[in-house]
């Protein structure tokens, strides 16, 4: 009985030509990557490293905005919050949700607007400069959608008007204070790249133990093995056998 030889398939990644005779062709390879030759657009120094069957993880959900601790100095609440100022009264803090403040001009008029998501009321004291009203802590996460860092105020401006998500009331403030508060980075989520076969440096690494194993790129390859799209650039941290041989 005549027994059929699997086929070959070439594939060209980086800086040689590769031959794949397994069930699993590779999706992706790994490249050495050099942060200042690619800024020069030099090319020809990429090494390949691995050629890789699949990758999990790498177009995982976008980290959630960072949140950061507010103070809205001189406030008169009203509706909600001033409810969510009385909970956290008791309770320690309590929700308040979307909270837009309208950045408002000499004469009290609207000129633009800047926005907190997902806010929570932390306490609140006497204002110093008037103690008919309250400076209110609270904390949230910048909306995406404002056009700065920061909600800059008109000279001669009163300050801003609080409002809901549908334009409901909330009072108003006259200042907005920032507390900055010393936290580490956040960390960008693991790629996981799977069924590799390790070459050069990089497979000079992994067997002399060496805990740099370096900077790399992934990029994506085509159903013929031609490179189609870069997918991500950075460090290498860690490597396990694989379930795949």
């Amino acid at each position: 009985m005549r027994t059929s030889q699997p086929s070959t398939q070439r594939w060209w990644s980086g800086d040689a030509e590769v031959r794949d005779t397994g069930a699993d062709r590779p999706a992706y390879v790994l490249l050495s990557y050099d942060q200042e030759a690619e800024f020069n657009c030099e090319g020809g120094y990429e090494e390949t490293w691995a050629l890789c069957v699949n990758a999990e993880d790498l177009f995982a959900d976008p980290r959630p905005p960072e949140r950061g601790t507010y103070e809205l100095l001189g406030c008169a609440p009203e509706g909600d919050l001033e409810a969510a100022v009385t909970r956290a009264r008791a309770e320690g803090s309590a929700p308040l949700g979307f909270l837009v403040l309208e950045i408002l001009d000499a004469k009290g008029e609207r000129v633009h607007e800047w926005y907190l998501e997902d806010v929570r009321v932390l306490g609140d004291g006497p204002c110093a400069r008037d103690l008919s009203l309250r400076d209110i802590t609270v904390e949230g996460a910048e909306s995406v959608h404002n056009a700065s860092g920061y909600p800059q105020r008109p000279s001669l401006s009163p300050g801003f008007r609080l409002l809901g998500a549908e334009g409901e009331r909330r009072g108003t403030c006259k200042d907005l204070a920032h507390i900055r508060e010393e936290r580490p980075d956040p960390l960008e989520p693991p790629v996981r790249l799977l069924g590799c076969s390790p070459r050069g440096a990089l497979l000079h690494a992994l067997n002399s133990g060496e805990e740099d194993l370096g900077h790399a790129k992934l990029l994506r390859l085509g159903a013929h093995g031609r490179t189609i799209q870069s997918a991500v650039e950075g460090e290498l941290t860690a490597w396990i056998p694989s379930t795949r041989g």
